[in-house]
This record gives C-alpha cells, structure tokens and sequence, in this order.
C-alpha cells in the first residue's frame, strides 16, 4: 500500500455531506475551499509572488498572509474552514502543528507502506490513526464571520464565551468578522521544544488581525462559473499523449475531476464505469481527472485505484493550464462537469458524488441544451 501520511496531515482531508452529495475538502494546500499561496504546484491565480505568500478562504471571505514569526514554521501551521451554523456563516481555525505529531505521522507513514491494498481493516485503522493526529493540533485562533441579519445563536454565545478577546476585524454587507483568541497558549502535553516554537508563534496573535483581509465570500458555484472552456494538452494515467482535440469524437463528454485521498470518489468509479458504457449509444463520453497529480507516487496509486476498480475510461493528468487554471477554483471532489465537442462548459458544475440515474438525468439535460 503506498500512501504519504505525512501530506494528509498537512493536507488533511475531511468528507462531508453537501447538497449535491458527499464531497472531500482537503484543508492545506490542495484545498478547494483554502488556496496555500506559497505553494509552487497550486499557484494561486489571485497572486503568484512568493511576497504575499499565505492562505485564502474565498467561501469565507478571508485570507491571511504570515506574521514574520510565522513564516519559518509555515509548515506547521494549519487552516481550515467551518461549514455555516446558525448564524454563524463560518469559521476559519488556525491551528500548530507539535513537531512529535509530524513525527508520528512519518511514523504511520513508513508503517503504512507494509500493508497490502487488500487489507482494508488495516487501511482504515491507519486512516483513522493519522486523522486523529489533528487532536493534538494546538489552536492559534479562529476568525468568525457573522450574519447580523440573523438572532444571536447558543453556538455564537458558547464559542464567544471561551476566548478573551474578541476583536472586530471587518464588516462586508450583513457579516461582521471577528478575531477569537485568548491571551495564553495552552501548552499542555506538547514537547518543551514545540511549547517554544508554539509560543514563539502565538506572541503574534493580538498583531495578527493587521495580517487578515476580510471580503466579500465568493461560493464554489460562483468561482467554478468564471470557467467557460476546457482546454489542455497532457497525459493520460498510461503515459499517452492527449489534447482537447479529443473533445471533437463526441458530442457531450462528462469530466469527473477526482483525487487519490477521495474515498466517495473512488467508491463511485465502478458506477461512473457503468455509465461510461451505456452513454456511448448517445454520442457521449466519460473521462476522469486526477486532481492530485502530477506527482510520481500519486499516479502509480491513482493507476493501482482504477485498475482495482474496473475504470476503462480515460484518466487524465492535469497539465500546468488545468493545474493553474480551473482546478484553483475546485474546492472539493468529486467534481463534474459537461463540455460540448469544442470544450465550452455546458451547465453548472456538481459538486459531490451522484448516483448513476442522477447524473444520467444530468447529461439529459445538457444533450437538450445543445439541440
């Protein structure tokens, strides 16, 4: 079994329900919800210069760059984002990663490459392993956003309750934002040299609200629509050589943009499989885009995955246009979408798994949209 642990950790990922289905967020730097601005493979769009390095949370409407004290630790500081409770829109945690917890997930990683893919109870206890790895997590902050067209609700009042401070830190039409932080860090059950680097870090929290920008939130709706065409020159998870061109062989192709960590992505291949086959008759084809690649060990796992799972239908490798291009707006996976034999984009983006006869009726749809 080959998995890099120590990448779910700082890239850990987290599935959720959501209207269109289960979907994965991953919470680093390939995050569909958070933009990791100093990472070299997923350059921002917004901003390409290693100055503003930082994280942007467009469905929260905030982004942070790095206090001076935190940019030699940037790897161990972690983000992520809430889903919308009461009138709570959301919540951004900004968390520290200990040193010993990194080295228990390199630990588990080593550990994980014995295991054989078939040993799904092993997978799942490792899996589960690694993930609870965040418990040890020690929190910086949290940045809040709330709807004050909304009644105060028990979550905003508990939450509120256990941190000192409390600094408004920017207002965009009914939200309000709110910096949550308390004046000490908890340093209890860490390493002495992880309290050092923990506290050396927190010394900048009250400074920290002159390193976030607040804004209007932008939904993965909205950020997927700027995207009208779909165009690349790559290849394909056997190593051949593959354009847009191919496109022109049919009328309507699905594109099911997925990754190598998505559990409901890969629990929904054998479907995807079967629709692949029955929409043929109706002048329609089905391809797959691995979202975490390139990378040398993802596409072996992402080769293994289709392989184990009966996948026929094409898999792409995103090039450097995708790469910086339509998959900085993607936030979750799976993610699907339609294009007409010239690559437009036809209808909305789905975020999240369907079933067979959901995204059946979905093609449908579109088939008439182009008659």
């Amino acid at each position: 079994m080959k998995m890099n642990l120590t990448k779910i950790l700082v890239a850990a990922t987290v599935c959720v329900a959501m209207v269109g289905g289960i979907v994965c967020i991953s919470i680093k730097s390939n995050d569909k919800s958070s933009v990791d601005l100093n990472d070299s493979k997923s350059e921002s769009k917004q901003s390409k210069n290693i100055e503003f390095a930082g994280r942007q949370f467009d469905d929260l409407g905030v982004s942070f760059t790095y206090p001076d004290k935190w940019k030699s630790k940037q790897e161990s500081i972690d983000a992520y984002a809430t889903e919308p409770e009461e009138n709570i829109n959301g919540q951004l945690i900004i968390s520290f990663i200990p040193d010993e917890t990194m080295e228990k997930a390199k630990k588990l990683n080593k550990d994980s490459e014995k295991i054989p893919e078939t040993d799904k109870e092993k997978i799942k206890e490792i899996s589960t392993k690694i993930m609870n790895l965040t418990n040890e997590f020690k929190e910086l902050c949290r940045v809040v956003t709330i709807d004050t067209s909304k009644k105060d609700g028990k979550v905003q009042k508990e939450l509120f309750s256990k941190y000192t401070n409390k600094d408004s830190i920017g207002k965009e039409g009914n939200l309000e934002f709110f910096l949550l932080y308390n004046d000490k860090p908890n340093t209890s059950n860490i390493s002495e040299k992880s309290k050092k680097d923990y506290e050396n870090v927190y010394s900048e929290i009250s400074n920290f609200k002159n390193f976030v920008k607040v804004y209007k939130p932008v939904t993965e709706v909205e950020k997927l629509s700027e995207n009208s065409k779909f165009t690349f020159k790559t290849k394909t998870l056997d190593n051949k050589d593959i354009d847009s061109t191919i496109l022109k062989d049919s009328k309507l192709t699905m594109v099911n943009i997925w990754a190598t960590y998505c559990g409901p992505c890969i629990e929904e291949m054998p479907e995807l499989q079967e629709l692949y086959e029955e929409v043929k008759k109706d002048d329609v084809n089905l391809i797959g885009l691995v979202s975490d690649t390139p990378d040398k060990d993802i596409e072996d796992l992402a080769r293994q995955i289709v392989s184990k799972k009966g996948v026929k239908y094409t898999n792409l490798i995103p090039d450097k246009n995708v790469t910086n291009g339509l998959l900085t707006d993607v936030s979750g996976v799976p993610t699907t979408f339609f294009v007409d034999s010239e690559g437009n984009i036809i209808g909305d983006f789905i975020v999240g798994v369907l079933s067979k006869a959901e995204y059946k009726k979905e093609i449908d749809k579109r088939l008439q949209d182009l008659n």
